[in-house]
């Protein structure tokens, strides 16, 4: 029976041209950085009061995970490298899996004493995102509250070495647009993909937002000189589930993408199960389907959990404040906010036609206002 059932959700879900789910795993929430747009300190739950999932934890749900194909499992934070376990975790997730599978990390790259790129491929990692804002120390520490660009430059060249894939992920600023662009113009000679994310209006952010949000339309204009003659790379080619049009500039050995949640938030193939620390998987962002993990593990029926998670992705179709559309890619921040059962944490946005959803975007991947 959970067999047949694995079976008929699964083929329901591709059968709606989405992405297979892939796990997204917030391991934590502490950080030793402590960037301008982020501020994880301010968080009321910082540092987690309530006991995280075990590595052992995280191998059981990928095995779980396995056995209905899922085959990506992505960890970030705060910081996830802070783990003291985060060598077991990644092994968990790389075993439960299975051969082929997808393991990457989110990290801002600079390792703590013991760790190292070579430590996390060993024990599974396959590609890495590292935040990166500015290539100069006084900049870039003024931007993350800390650390130095010089070590992120050392890891990315490290994984890169190793075979790892390696996406950059550079938010946004006006007074640090020209930053923005040297951290970008890394993959004129590195085949990393650079992703330039708008700010958006969240969390600490919202003092930022009037100031300091430039959106894609206007970047790409100031950047049309390496755009003339691009190439479009595809999604799948890098690795990568968000919606935005990745280019190659002609002669470069990377690429640059966008990630606009800001100006033009669409995401028609949402497939991410997110997982908090302490064990919440939730399948969808602004409506309530929440499911806590912990007691599934201990009774041994993460079946029924993930026939839950794969049930609620293929509700959001017919759910009228999504219409399998999603605007507003929040924080992994707002995955630790307390929900009250059965109570959507923030209103229901107003939605665009999928016929104008799509014009915007176009206009957006154009340059057009």
């Amino acid at each position: 029976m959970p067999a047949t059932r694995h079976r008929d959700l699964a083929a329901a879900f591709a059968a709606t041209g989405r992405n297979h789910p892939y796990l997204a795993f917030t391991l934590n929430s502490l950080c030793n950085l402590d960037c301008v747009f982020c501020k994880p300190r301010c968080m009321p739950d910082y540092g987690h009061k309530d006991r995280p999932l075990t590595a052992s934890d995280y191998a059981a749900i990928a095995a779980e995970a396995g056995a209905w194909k899922i085959k990506k499992a992505h960890c970030s934070g705060g910081e996830p490298t802070l783990r003291a376990d985060i060598l077991d975790v990644i092994a968990g997730l790389a075993t439960g899996l299975g051969a082929d599978a997808a393991i990457g990390m989110t990290s801002h790259g600079n390792l703590r004493r013991g760790l190292s790129v070579e430590k996390l491929h060993g024990a599974g990692l396959t590609y890495l995102n590292l935040s990166l804002h500015s290539l100069d120390p006084t900049r870039s520490a003024e931007i993350m509250g800390g650390g130095d660009p010089r070590a992120t430059r050392r890891t990315l060249d490290t994984a890169l070495s190793l075979g790892l894939r390696v996406k950059i992920n550079c938010v946004l600023q006006r007074t640090y647009l020209d930053d923005a662009f040297a951290v970008a113009e890394l993959a004129r000679d590195l085949p990393i993909a650079v992703r330039l994310i708008e700010l958006q209006n969240i969390g600490p952010a919202q003092a930022l937002f009037d100031t300091e949000f430039i959106n894609e339309a206007e970047v790409r204009d100031r950047l049309h000189e390496w755009f003339a003659d691009a190439g479009e790379v595809r999604r799948d080619e890098l690795g990568v589930r968000s919606p935005g049009q990745y280019l190659r500039p002609d002669g470069w050995a990377g690429s640059i993408g966008f990630i606009s949640n800001s100006s033009c938030a669409t995401c028609s193939d949402a497939n991410r199960i997110k997982i908090t620390p302490t064990g919440v998987a939730r399948p969808c962002i602004l409506h309530n389907r929440d499911i806590p993990l912990k007691s599934h593990l201990v009774e041994g029926t993460l079946d029924d959990a993930f026939a839950h998670l794969f049930q609620s992705m293929l509700d959001r179709n017919t759910n009228d404040a999504w219409q399998g559309f999603h605007y507003v890619d929040y924080d992994l921040r707002w995955d630790r906010m307390e929900r009250p059962e059965g109570t959507p944490v923030l209103p229901v946005l107003p939605l665009l036609t999928t016929d104008a959803a799509r014009s915007a975007c176009a206009r957006a991947s154009t340059g057009e206002r």
